[in-house]
């Protein structure tokens, strides 16, 4: 009830135009004045930002935009903003399943963080180390109660996946590009089995330490993405003709590698090299399995790896790849690609496509725009360009260098959240420990909101050519209406302090109970004063040091800390006046009882031992996720 006169109140005195006008003062993409900060700059490669400049501000920025926020404790991330900012950026962004520092493990969860099938059939069991509550355990099952994979299960995954501590957010998002961004695919045209498949495989190759020619040959030779395309059914006759279809053949030129024929002669393009890559995907039958998860869909039998040999499957179904596939050399980028199936002509093409002057110039600028910049100007992409080709396809490398670079700590950098982003940014934020989160029914979890903002993993908006971007986000006026009636009408989502739930049927009930006093600083004294916990907060949801954290969002934010309502009714209690506002410099002092007002707020002590206390910082959270700098963020 009070939330509810909090938001509006304060949107209506100015916020939504603060939306449009803080989000739209960055340059639109590819203007603005030269990438840069503390020695970057030039056509050079990337400029580490330097020890003396690297703070907690840079680390923050780092695990907003490569990791969802993560779940680094606070003295973790002091941590790290003592060091080099290559030494830290090392420790955030790894390949590893469990990143101890990252995301601590804290449970047996953590055994299970190496693919979505694991989770699924881990938090769907009744394992006595599994702290799921019960009945939303069906929801993370397989088959749900149907008879066939269900999709919302595995999309549920994902979300709880990469806000529980001992899975790694970074390594998540990661797979999550790769399969609805750079080598897109829709569930609907490749299978649920598979298309989660395609999922925990980059996972696993990319934990592998695989470079990225060899983590896109896995993924353009995956069942998935056969299916999806249907050069599954490719082949050749005994006479040589080719039957089958060509959309991969192009699809793998374009969107998994970048090369768009610019710099080829058309004739050449359309005529042998399209015609000769259809023919390098011949052979690429799929088996199946009717035992496949216990699902009597046929669609749900599909089974990756493909097996390029001939052979038969478990159904009894001859699939005769090696026959099938044209076994001569095809030449593809002018250069004669061989190997005796698809598979063997896959390995040999990826390195001939990556290192084409189109994907050189193309790809690096595709992933930095996804993870971390909307406004890519020349001298940004030339410092990009040089560090992917320094990298030599090390792409963690590459992330890691970027991610600790001038270019990214820039005053020009702007990237605009996704409804992934944004959601997954403030629920890792907000549940502080894994019990929190799994004591939350599903239906409380980002899942919900981040659908009715447009976005559910695995169903690319584009289909083939990805998923809603952030500047898509930025202007669909749809997406933050969504985003407003979330956080007015859902405000126990963020606010929720006290949760029944147990861990069987029939089983003894538990409580969870949020304790804000865990994790919020206390001064010498152990007291927890409004203004102190108004600062942690919003950079720990923000993460700018306070930088845009105004004289108006800090009022609101204190008078719901100090008296669970918004500032204008801190100030009139009867609320004589519905549509009284205040500007800043009423707040400043030109109204005296307003800044009075605010000045006690700001005094008030909390006492959070107490539901209400924790419940008063959960409206607070709600404000502060509402703010432009929710769905946004700077570069410096």
């Amino acid at each position: 009830m009070y939330f509810r006169v909090t938001i509006v109140k304060f949107f209506i005195a100015g916020i939504l135009l603060v939306v449009s006008s803080a989000l739209m003062a960055a340059p639109p993409p590819g203007k603005g004045k030269p990438g840069g900060g503390d020695g970057g700059g030039g056509g050079g490669g990337l400029t580490t930002v330097s020890k003396k400049n690297w703070d907690e501000t840079h680390v923050r920025r780092v695990l907003r935009a490569f990791a969802y926020g993560g779940h680094a404790s606070e003295s973790q991330i002091n941590d790290w903003s003592r060091m080099s900012a290559s030494q830290a950026v090392a420790e955030i962004l790894t390949f590893d399943f469990n990143n101890e520092r990252l995301s601590p493990s804290v449970d047996a969860t953590a055994d299970y963080c190496h693919s979505l099938v694991a989770l699924q059939d881990f938090w769907s069991s009744d394992d006595p180390g599994n702290l799921l509550r019960w009945d939303d355990r069906i929801r993370y099952s397989h088959l749900y109660t149907g008879t066939s994979l269900r999709d919302d299960n595995y999309q549920r995954t994902y979300t709880l996946a990469v806000s529980t501590r001992g899975c790694n957010p970074f390594l998540y998002k990661l797979a999550f590009y790769l399969s609805n961004y750079h080598g897109s695919i829709h569930e609907r045209n490749s299978g649920d089995a598979l298309i989660r498949d395609y999922f925990d495989d980059y996972m696993s190759i990319l934990n592998s330490g695989a470079n990225f020619v060899e983590v896109l040959t896995a993924g353009a030779s995956h069942a998935a993405v056969a299916r999806a395309y249907r050069h599954d059914r490719n082949r050749v006759r005994g006479n040589g003709d080719f039957v089958g279809n060509e959309d991969f053949a192009r699809e793998y030129l374009q969107l998994f590698f970048g090369i768009l024929g610019t710099t080829i002669d058309n004739e050449y393009y359309e005529t042998t090299m399209i015609k000769n890559n259809a023919r390098v995907l011949t052979g690429m039958g799929i088996d199946q399995d009717e035992s496949n998860f216990g699902s009597t869909d046929g669609s749900d039998w599909y089974l990756s790896p493909i097996d390029f040999t001939d052979h038969v499957d478990s159904r009894g179904r001859v699939l005769n790849n090696l026959t099938n596939h044209d076994g001569n050399c095809l030449e593809v980028l002018y250069v004669d690609i061989c190997g005796a199936t698809a598979d063997e002509k896959l390995q040999a093409l990826g390195p001939i496509a990556a290192e084409h002057e189109e994907s050189m110039q193309n790809t690096p600028v595709k992933i930095i725009n996804f993870f971390a910049d909307d406004n890519l100007d020349e001298a940004k992409i030339g410092q990009i360009r040089v560090a992917w080709q320094d990298s030599n396809y090390d792409l963690l490398a590459f992330l890691r260098a970027y991610a600790s670079s001038t270019a990214f700590h820039s005053e020009n950098t702007y990237k605009y959240f996704t409804a992934f982003d944004r959601n997954l940014i403030v629920q890792n934020a907000n549940f502080l420990t894994n019990e929190g989160i799994f004591a939350t029914p599903y239906w409380l979890n980002a899942h919900n909101r981040m659908r009715n903002q447009g976005m559910e993993i695995f169903r690319p908006i584009r289909n083939v050519f990805g998923h809603q971007t952030g500047v898509d986000a930025l202007n669909d006026p749809f997406i933050f209406r969504d985003a407003f009636f979330s956080n007015t009408v859902f405000t126990n989502a963020l606010s929720n302090v006290r949760i029944s739930y147990t861990l069987s049927e029939g089983g003894p009930t538990q409580e969870w109970v949020k304790d804000w006093g865990a994790v919020v600083p206390a001064d010498k004294k152990g007291r927890y004063f409004v203004e102190d916990v108004a600062d942690w907060l919003w950079n720990r949801f923000i993460g700018d040091d306070g930088k845009n954290f105004d004289t108006i969002a800090r009022a609101q934010v204190q008078a719901l800390l100090a008296e669970g309502v918004d500032f204008a009714l801190s100030v009139d209690p009867g609320n004589t006046d519905p549509d009284k506002f205040y500007t800043s410099a009423d707040i400043d002092g030109g109204d005296p009882l307003a800044s009075s007002k605010n000045q006690d707020n700001a005094n008030t002590q909390m006492d959070l031992t107490t539901d209400e206390g924790n419940i008063r910082i959960g409206l607070a959270v709600n404000f502060i996720s509402m703010t432009p700098y929710s769905f946004a963020m700077e570069g410096k």
